[in-house]
């Protein structure tokens, strides 16, 4: 068995050292922020997370993970990023317990809100050019935001001892200027434990296509996200974690990750993600734990901060 576990972390690390030979961005795809991920625990082992996904940040990464739950749980994240982008989460995982003491599953709910600030309004004359103001420079007549937010609730449930299932049922929302879209969609998850080995399948954004309210009627399809991850507990202090990830009509992404436990209350962390070099840390007191992770991206270092409660 042990041999067996080592071939297959071996196998899907090997594939992350050629992944990055292929990777490709998605930024300018409909619900790009979608693919931010939520959650500092996460972020810090480079979104890594499919075949963790054990705390209630579950209902984005993989719902099936909500099962694990013993305790319930609430979540929330804050990040202002470059270019006044604003990113924010929160959500709350309720253990269902039957009165025989049975566990039923876990039922979540949970909320992103993503926006840009600052926007300017230009306009064109008759000829397709933009006005100018009396200076010669483009006329800016206002500021105006783009605000994007996602609503989902979720359903993770054990489907044996070893085997977890779980779905999403969503609505995403975006205002742009005065115009606004909208639509429906689905995730599901799937985790498999074997051993000290957890595999992981997540499957995002199924079904979903903005529909704006323009004269037009023009729609927006939100690409699916597929991702395959697996776990490896090494012992009581060391987790290690890697996924391959594909968004629809795009390259193959390669995220691994690794948390060490130093103290019952310190945890820290490594991770890249996509050849982006992620760190993070986290300190437990009483039933609060609060994570902070740092990403080198494109865009310039992001730095966010989360909390979890157990209730």
């Amino acid at each position: 068995m042990k041999k067996v576990v080592k071939t297959l972390l071996i196998g899907t690390f090997s594939l992350g050292l050629a992944a990055p030979l292929f990777a490709a961005e998605s930024a300018g795809q409909a619900g790009a922020y979608l693919k931010m991920g939520v959650g500092a625990r996460a972020l810090g082992m480079g979104s890594a997370f499919t075949a963790v996904a054990n705390d209630s940040t579950a209902a984005f990464w993989n719902p099936a993970g909500l099962a694990k739950l013993k305790k319930h749980e609430a979540s929330f994240m804050h990040a202002n990023l470059t270019d006044d982008r604003d990113y924010n989460f929160f959500n709350y995982a309720h253990v269902l317990n039957g009165k025989d003491g049975k566990n039923n599953g876990t039922l979540a709910l949970s909320h992103i809100n993503f926006g840009i600030d600052g926007i300017p309004e230009t306009r064109e004359d008759g000829a397709g050019n933009p006005v100018l103001d009396a200076n010669g420079n483009v006329r800016i007549f206002s500021y105006f935001e783009d605000t994007e937010t996602n609503t989902f609730i979720s359903y993770g449930r054990a489907v044996s001892d070893k085997f977890y299932a779980g779905l999403n049922l969503k609505y995403l929302k975006q205002k742009l200027f005065t115009n606004k879209a909208d639509t429906m969609g689905l995730d599901f998850g799937l985790m498999y434990d074997w051993n000290d080995t957890t595999v992981g399948l997540s499957v995002r954004d199924i079904g979903e296509s903005m529909d704006w309210d323009t004269a037009a009627g023009t729609k927006d399809d939100v690409p699916v996200t597929t991702t395959l991850g697996i776990s490896h507990q090494c012992n009581d202090k060391l987790l290690i974690a890697a996924d391959l990830n594909k968004v629809e009509d795009m390259d193959v992404k390669f995220f691994c990750g690794a948390e060490y436990q130093i103290h019952d209350n310190v945890t820290l962390r490594v991770g890249s993600h996509d050849s982006d070099l992620t760190l993070g840390a986290s300190f437990k007191l009483d039933s609060w734990r609060f994570d902070y992770s740092y990403a080198d991206e494109t865009l310039g270092d992001a730095h966010r901060i989360s909390a979890s409660k157990t209730f």
